[in-house]
């Protein structure tokens, strides 16, 4: 929609931009500074439209490029950062696992090697 609007306000200035160039018709004199020349005022109002026109591209297209080398760079950025926390979180995940397996086995290892002294009431049966 938002570039709908800007077409729209593009034609509509250059229709204006027309308009008033085909309104004023008379040869003027255009001074240089190191030369001067008689042209038809048209020709005078559209050429500076165009150069204006060519003007505003140029910067345009520089800051353009320019934004998209640094959308490039920080998407690449981006990449980075996550790939190392997925390393990050998959070794820490790795370090629970570990930590959990040793507590459960060390706590399989008591109840297994050391019954009686766990659960005295049952001791005295098994030993029946």
């Amino acid at each position: 929609m938002k570039n709908q609007w800007r077409i729209i306000l593009g034609l509509v200035l250059t229709l204006l931009i027309v308009i008033f160039a085909v309104m004023n018709t008379m040869t003027v004199n255009i001074n240089f500074g190191f030369s001067e020349i008689s042209a038809p005022l048209i020709v005078v109002v559209i050429g500076s439209a165009f150069i204006g026109a060519i003007i505003i591209v140029l910067v345009t297209t520089g800051t353009i490029w320019q934004q998209r080398r640094e959308i490039k760079h920080l998407q690449k950025q981006k990449e980075e950062l996550d790939n190392e926390i997925d390393k990050r979180v998959a070794d820490k995940k790795e370090e629970l696992e570990r930590e959990y397996n040793n507590k459960t086995a060390e706590l399989e290892a008591v109840h297994t090697v050391y019954p009686a002294e766990t659960q005295p009431e049952q001791a005295a049966d098994w030993q029946e």
